[in-house]
């Protein structure tokens, strides 16, 4: 068994956990302030987070350089990959947190996490080919997100074109992140991605908002902890995490966020699941659990075929 790969699978599965609260966040931000307003002040937040890290860490990445030549702890060399991440990230989260405007948190939430079969397609135009048991894994995540989170009516509006479009940059940012996460130092990344996100959607945000500072203070405690947890912490552990895991297996463990959307929203929303929903529950859990035994059992990418 191969530490680093169970240590950064157990980094997605935590990421997956604090992601499953982040549509509460998101929903009580929104009371008070726009989608945009949300967006600007969530990735500040996670910005200040990573900064001092960033700084401190850099002198001993130098050194670690020395022994590690195929990790660039240069900013410079950071730069245009941070600046990708960065856009795919603001495309994503701005697109998603306007959908949920228009649409339901269920609806968003299967949606979004559509991004587990769009990053295999993205993998087809590279010629990464999914093992037999990644696209088991694939296909009952998604039978167990549709049971989930999508009800008997169901129907493509705005709010869920919206999010649709979210989930195409959300598979986007995995590749991305798969891209350069192995040859870039993860902080800096991360530190330059959440900058990206902050000024766009700041530029964004006095464009076509009219943010009142009474309003953004006022929302102070889910613009924490979604900046905080949900972004700070959150995406620093994906990008370090896809170091040692595939884009495919990212995308199934990091999935069982709607599972622990649905958990939080029992808990704290006062939420009930159906009979129809425990068993997309029960489905999707199997999903995650099947891609982590792949991960961690396997000592060769799980995309390179069967």
């Amino acid at each position: 068994m191969n530490n680093r790969r169970m240590l950064s699978v157990m980094m997605l599965s935590t990421a997956s956990l604090i992601w499953g609260t982040s549509f509460v966040a998101q929903v009580l931000g929104m009371e008070l302030i726009g989608p945009l307003t949300f967006c600007a002040a969530r990735y500040a937040v996670a910005l200040f987070f990573v900064v001092p890290f960033a700084l401190v860490m850099d002198r001993r990445k130098k050194a670690e350089t020395c022994a590690k030549p195929d990790v660039v702890s240069d900013w410079r060399g950071c730069l245009r990959s941070g600046i990708l991440c960065g856009g795919a990230l603001f495309t994503a989260s701005g697109l998603q947190q306007v959908g949920l405007l228009f649409t339901t948190a269920g609806k968003a939430a299967f949606i979004t996490a559509m991004y587990i079969v769009i990053v295999p397609i993205y993998g087809l135009f590279m010629k990464k080919i999914p093992s037999r048991i990644t696209a088991c894994a694939i296909i009952l995540s998604t039978v167990g997100l549709y049971l989930l989170s999508i009800k008997e009516d169901f129907k493509i509006e705005i709010g869920d074109a919206l999010i649709l479009a979210s989930a195409l940059f959300w598979a986007a940012h995995i590749m991305i992140c798969d891209r350069f996460a192995k040859d870039y130092d993860t902080i800096k990344l991360s530190t330059i991605q959440f900058g990206t996100v902050a000024l766009f959607s700041s530029a964004a945000m006095f464009w076509l908002e009219a943010p009142e500072w009474g309003a953004l203070f006022a929302s102070w405690a889910p613009i924490f902890y979604a900046g905080l947890f949900c972004t700070g912490i959150s995406y620093t552990l994906q990008m370090a995490a896809q170091r040692d895991v595939s884009p495919v297996a990212t995308c199934i463990i990091l999935s069982a966020e709607a599972l622990f959307a649905a958990i939080f929203g029992y808990l704290i929303l006062g939420e009930r699941l159906s009979g129809r929903e425990l068993i997309g529950c029960a489905v999707l859990f199997a999903a995650t659990l099947i891609a982590q035994i792949q991960e961690v059992k396997s000592g060769v990418d799980p995309e390179a075929g069967a």
